[in-house]
This record gives C-alpha cells, sequence and structure tokens, in this order.
C-alpha cells in the first residue's frame, strides 16, 4: 500500500529526459564548484575522489540517455533510483568536502521536492530518510576543509549559502512551474473531453430521437401519400379540382423527398462508410448536391459561384448532411423573394470552403458561440439540434465550421473540408 502508484502530469520518459537535464546541470555546477574552490579560491580538496564521483555520476547520464532512446526505462522503481543515485552522488561529495559544514549540504532539499513530486510518497520517504542519514553521519564522519588563512572560512561559508539558495531556488522553481504547467494544461484537455462527452452523449441521445421519429413518421406520412393520390385520381374526375394541382404535385414531391430521407437514414451507417472510402470531384458533386437540394426548398433562390478544380474529396454522406442542415437554415432565414442565398466553392491546397449566405436576420452574438454546442431556441422555430449533428459530424470527418455575423446583415456559414 505504501508504493500505490501516484498520478503524474507526464509520462515517465518525459519526467526520466527532465531529470537527466537537471543531472546535466548538477553535474556541470559540481564540477565549477570544486574547480573554483581548489585552484581559485585555493581550498586543498581530495581531487580524485570528488571528480571520480563527478565522471561516475555523468556517465550514469549517459546511460540514462542511450535508454531512453531504446525506450528500455519505466516504471516508479526506474524514477526512484535515478534519484538514489543523485543524491548518493551528492553525500560523496559532500563527504569528501566538509560533510554538514560545508554551505551546500542543503542541496538535499531540491531533489527531496523532485522526489515528491514525481514519486509515490513510500518511495519519497524512502529517499528522504536516506538523505536524513546521510545528513546525521556527516556531521561526525567526514574529510574537513583546509581552509588558510582561518579567518577566510567564514566569508567562503556565506558565499557557498548564497550560492546553494541562488541554485537550489532556480532548480525547485524550474521544475516545480513545468509540472504545474504540464497539470494545467492536462486539467484543460481533461476539461474540453468532459465537456466533448458530454456533447457527444446529447448528440446520441438525439440520434436516438430521430430513430424513434423515423419510425413514428412512416405511418402518417404513407397515409398522406394515399390521400394526395386519391385527391389527384378525383381531381380527373372533377375539373373544379384542377386549381389545386400545382399544390398537390408539390404535396408529392415533398412526400418522395420524405421517403428518400427516410430511406437514407435506414442506410446510413452503410451508406457513410462507403462515402469515406470513395473520392468524388467536388464541384461536380456539390452540383448534383444541389440540385437535390432544390426539392426540398423550391421557393428558395440560389446563386451559385462553385471554382473549377479537379479537388476531390470523402466523406460525402457526411458533408451532405452537414450542407443539408446549413442550408436548410439559410433557406429558412430568408423569405421567398428576398435577396437570393449565396453559395461559393473555393479551394487551395489543402481545403476546399464551401460558404453559404444569408441575407436574413442574422445571429446574435451571444448566440454565436453557442450555436453548435447547446441546444437554442431560434425565430425560425428551431431548437439548433440540427447544428449540433453537423458541429459533431464535421469533428468525425477532420472538418471545420464557422458561423459568423456579416456587417451587411445575414449569417455567413463556412465549412473547410480536408481534400482527399
Amino acid at each position: 500500500m505504501i508504493f500505490s502508484p501516484a498520478p503524474k502530469a507526464l509520462p515517465q520518459h518525459e519526467i526520466l529526459r527532465r531529470l537527466m537535464w537537471m543531472r546535466v546541470i548538477a553535474i556541470t555546477g559540481q564540477f565549477s564548484a570544486v574547480a573554483t574552490a581548489h585552484w581559485w579560491l585555493g581550498i586543498d580538496l581530495p581531487l580524485a575522489p570528488m571528480l571520480t564521483v563527478i565522471v561516475l555520476l555523468a556517465a550514469f547520464n549517459a546511460w540514462t540517455w542511450w535508454s531512453l532512446r531504446k525506450a528500455r526505462l519505466t516504471g516508479d522503481g526506474t524514477l526512484f533510483i535515478q534519484l538514489f543515485v543523485d543524491l548518493l552522488a551528492l553525500s560523496s561529495l559532500l563527504f569528501f568536502s566538509g560533510g554538514a559544514t560545508n554551505p551546500f549540504v542543503s542541496v538535499y532539499l531540491p531533489a527531496l521536492a523532485v522526489a515528491a513530486a514525481i514519486l509515490p510518497w513510500g518511495f519519497s520517504l524512502l529517499l528522504a530518510i536516506f538523505s536524513l542519514a546521510c545528513y546525521s553521519l556527516m556531521m561526525t564522519l567526514y574529510v574537513p576543509l583546509q581552509i588558510v588563512p582561518g579567518e577566510r572560512a567564514f566569508t567562503y561559508h556565506l558565499a557557498g549559502m548564497w550560492a546553494n539558495f541562488a541554485l537550489s531556488a532556480a532548480l525547485i522553481t524550474w521544475f516545480v512551474a513545468r509540472m504545474s504547467s504540464t497539470l494545467r494544461e492536462r486539467d484543460a484537455q481533461l476539461a474540453r473531453a468532459r465537456q466533448q462527452h458530454l456533447q457527444n452523449e446529447q448528440i446520441v441521445a438525439l440520434g436516438t430521437q430521430a430513430a424513434s421519429a423515423a419510425h413514428e413518421i412512416g405511418t402518417p406520412l404513407a397515409t398522406i401519400a394515399v390521400i394526395a393520390g386519391d385527391l389527384l385520381h378525383e381531381m380527373k374526375k372533377h375539373p373544379s379540382l384542377m386549381q389545386f394541382r400545382d399544390d398537390l404535385a408539390a404535396i408529392e414531391t415533398q412526400i418522395a423527398v420524405c421517403k428518400t430521407s427516410l430511406d437514407r437514414l435506414g442506410k446510413h451507417a452503410g451508406a457513410d462508410a462507403a462515402s469515406a472510402a470513395h473520392t468524388v470531384v467536388i464541384g461536380q458533386w456539390l452540383a448534383r448536391f444541389i440540385e437535390g437540394w432544390r426539392l426540398r426548398h423550391p421557393g428558395a433562390r440560389l446563386e451559385l459561384a462553385l471554382a473549377q478544380s479537379d479537388a476531390r474529396i470523402a466523406n460525402t454522406g457526411a458533408v451532405g448532411q452537414i450542407l443539408l442542415t446549413l442550408l436548410d437554415n439559410a433557406a429558412r432565414a430568408a423569405a421567398p423573394g428576398d435577396t437570393p442565398i449565396s453559395l461559393s466553392l473555393s479551394v487551395d491546397a489543402h481545403t476546399a470552403t464551401i460558404r453559404i449566405q444569408d441575407h436574413g436576420a442574422g445571429i446574435a452574438p451571444d448566440l454565436l458561440k453557442q450555436l453548435g454546442h447547446d441546444q437554442v431556441s431560434s425565430t425560425t422555430g428551431g431548437q439548433g439540434m440540427g447544428l449540433m449533428l453537423a458541429f459533431a459530424t464535421a469533428r468525425q470527418i477532420g472538418a471545420e465550421i464557422r458561423l459568423s455575423s456579416t456587417a451587411a446583415g445575414g449569417t455567413l456559414a463556412a465549412i473547410s473540408l480536408p481534400l482527399a
């Protein structure tokens, strides 16, 4: 129980990489301190054992770097050994340079702080006990520093304490700040994932309701089709009904559109799998799609500006569902007889962008942030469910939808599609 894993903000290989670079800084600082004390300050140090410790620590760091490249280091035990070697090397250097009287003895603390941040508390406790034991032992057993004249010892000690504080503060601040930054980033990712999960649950619920509604609509739709057929038959017997011929023809057309939508819903999964593997020239496919959409809104005016390009896209089933939602919304926003809806296609090296511009009342800025993510009530009676499904579908195929209100009035919907 004492060695139960602790949650980590970073993968272990990244923690090891940071420990390796911290050890590089420590080795550089240790060698610089020994060189400065011996050759510049004139302090007599046992160079042979101290330099041997530094060389061995550098060799251990090189082995760590090699093992990281081979991906052979994993587990909390590996992190424990890494920090134990650092503390052992530090204790050896302190033993040969004054023990507990050395002003750098509190360098134990940054290492222990790092251990507490990355290891289960049981391993951290073992390292703390080891450090305390070494410190206690070096209070009586150590190689004393030979500083001549003696009055310079206090000055050197104060300077060493200052350097020790600066080094410890820098190491702790750097490591803990980086860990905290990564932890905040991970928390933000978890929050986004949680929000995405909630949206996906809403979309699954909408899909279930859609399937149920499609099943329920089948019977009344068939009844309407029968009644429309009977009226057309009666119209031949009663010429007075001829004035309703166009209306009955429109009703039959809309019934056919509804039946096609229901049939497509039943074959949706298979059609999506096929469209994901099949690619089409986007301009040609879009022209055919618009012809079918006009049957849904015979009174809508639509102006096209399609760039000539051989660019191809996949996932046409999903793209069609997105465009259907955006075009339907634009048609509802613009009353018949108003300025026509504009649809344009532009293609660059990696992306095809379809822009749909209506000239309706536009969308309030606070609603723009919610559309596609939450259910909202619109002036045309919608609830925003179609846009939620459109945004979710776009995420699945790597597309992006952007909604904005234009200065001239109306709404601009742009969908960016990755080219096949």
